[in-house]
């Protein structure tokens, strides 16, 4: 995902990328002093290439992390329907159902949005890429183009993580209360973290033009 490589090119490119003539600092690590246009945006592409990459990857962790947490739900609601409910606490049953409902809903969310959007608006605007494309959020889809559904479900499903934790706390869940939770706060910080790496929105804005052309 974030991978230092990205980094030091960045800090490569601001030296390879000012204005040729600009001056020099007298440093000389093996990159070209100067890049063409076609360079420039050769370079660029082959990182944002990387980038994607690294964030498909790493989506599939994403996927992969919810879908384990529910095994213990899974095994908690076969043998909860085989227990006696008890008056003193919640539903186990039901408490079961709500958590692999909510860990259903962050696989759904991390499938269908795009790596780096969250859907929850305030998370995405932090993003680079939302201010450089005129406030739509992140690559992909945008805030108007998602499904009523998408747009609701961030929101649906932390709530939904509040009432699987209160109930956790009140004796249904074996200790497993916030796990909803705490897996979809690691999902929503991933995607944060993922959007702030933006090597084609940043070394875009560093591209000279050579005097005359």
């Amino acid at each position: 995902m974030v991978d230092r490589n990205v980094q030091a090119a960045t800090a490569r490119l601001r030296k390879t990328f000012r204005y040729p003539g600009d001056g020099d600092d007298g440093s000389d690590d093996g990159t070209p002093e100067v890049m063409d246009e076609q360079e420039q945006e050769t370079y660029i592409a082959a990182l944002a290439a990387q980038n994607r990459q690294r964030n498909a990857q790493f989506r599939q962790l994403l996927l992969a992390l919810p879908l384990l947490a529910s095994v213990p739900y899974a095994l908690h609601l076969f043998l909860s329907s085989s227990s006696s409910p008890s008056k003193d606490r919640p539903s186990p049953a039901l408490f079961s159902l709500l958590a692999l409902t909510s860990l259903a809903s962050t696989v759904f969310l991390v499938y269908r949005l795009p790596p780096s959007v969250t859907g929850v608006r305030f998370l995405d605007d932090l993003a680079p890429s939302s201010h450089s494309r005129g406030g739509k959020m992140g690559a992909g889809i945008g805030a108007g183009e998602r499904s009523p559904l998408e747009r609701v479900l961030p929101w649906l499903n932390a709530g939904l993580c509040g009432v699987v934790g209160v109930m956790g706390v009140l004796g249904a869940g074996m200790g497993l209360g916030w796990l909803p939770a705490v897996v979809y706060g690691v999902v929503l910080v991933a995607k944060v973290v993922m959007a702030g790496v933006d090597p084609e929105g940043e070394l875009s804005a560093l591209r000279y033009g050579f005097k005359g052309a």
